[in-house]
């Protein structure tokens, strides 16, 4: 990501899911998953969680940028994208762009633009405060009559030739669905880091990052992902136990239902682990509202607790048999 003084906003999504495999990756095996570029090697580490990244790749753009009173903005240049497998589990793709200033109304050749990867530039003149009007656009209701910056489209593309990899088997331990973070930052100076963040349907974020200076903007998608990884753990949970209660009203046992979670992705939840330290912050207002960890270990200990329950009663349905 090529990230320059005078940034008007990040703008970003992120995709994130559970990889189509029945077993965990290790590191080495993620890792060639996400080669996406022959020649450049994906990044990866063991701890605190396996964890891979693939090489960035990229995606020129023309088009409009969106803001809440429709001005004409248009910014050229190209969208960063990436993957990462955290645990050997879940998948996610990211797709950011910074928004600078361009220095005229003219489009440069895209050998400029190429040189700046993960950067558009305005062609525009801009009016003051524009970086917050990128963020409400970019974060507000779609305006369906303008094709706008899109990166979750960019993100997902790259999120579904992941999973569609002829290497992975296609049969994950449990059965979820992906959910998308959409997300933006931006620099108000001097000020200490905050966000805000909106549950806006079943599967769509909005989260919306401001910070003091240019260093710690750099790390706003980081966070972001970090973010959205616990998220969707959280709506796995909740979705698994809504199962199996499914399950024990038809008088299936809840425990085959609950049990992969406790085996495949429980052991995940580590918030703040994979922040980058000028954000970690940002973790005390999330565990203050919505209170992630609070929910999750209640959560987690309604899942265990059903498990037993389950557990205990096939025993002594076997024992009353003898």
């Amino acid at each position: 990501m090529h990230l320059s003084g005078g940034s008007l906003a990040l703008l970003g999504e992120v995709r994130t899911g559970l990889l189509p495999e029945s077993r965990a990756l290790s590191r080495v095996s993620a890792a060639d998953l996400l080669t996406l570029v022959r020649g450049r090697r994906a990044q990866s580490r063991e701890r605190p969680v396996t964890w891979a990244q693939s090489p960035v790749v990229h995606e020129g753009v023309d088009c409009r940028l969106a803001t809440p009173n429709r001005s004409k903005v248009r910014a050229v240049g190209t969208v960063a994208t990436h993957a990462t497998i955290r645990g050997g589990r879940i998948l996610q793709s990211s797709a950011m762009a910074t928004v600078v200033a361009g220095g005229g109304t003219h489009r440069r050749s895209w050998g400029h633009y190429l040189g700046r990867i993960g950067t558009v530039e305005t062609l525009t003149r801009l009016s003051p405060g524009i970086g917050g009007q990128l963020v409400d656009g970019f974060l507000g209701p779609p305006d369906p009559t303008t094709v706008t910056l899109d990166p979750g489209a960019i993100a997902a593309r790259l999120f579904t030739r992941v999973r569609t990899d002829l290497t992975l088997n296609q049969t994950p331990p449990i059965q979820t669905s992906a959910a998308r973070l959409r997300w933006a930052a931006q620099v108000r100076p001097g000020v200490a880091p905050s966000l805000s963040f909106v549950l806006l349907d079943d599967e769509t974020r909005l989260v919306s990052v401001v910070v003091g200076d240019e260093t710690e903007l750099a790390a706003a998608q980081r966070f972001c992902e970090d973010l959205a990884v616990h998220d969707w753990l959280l709506t796995v949970l909740t979705e698994v136990i809504d199962e199996a209660e499914m399950a024990e009203l038809s008088g299936s046992s809840p425990a085959q239902v609950l049990a992969p979670l406790l085996e495949h992705l429980v052991h995940l939840w580590l918030p703040g682990a994979l922040t980058p330290p000028p954000l970690r912050g940002l973790w005390n207002a999330v565990e203050t509202d919505p209170g992630f960890t609070v929910q999750w270990n209640s959560r987690i200990g309604q899942l265990r607790d059903r498990v037993a329950v389950a557990t205990l009663g096939a025993l002594s349905r076997s024992q009353s048999r003898w």
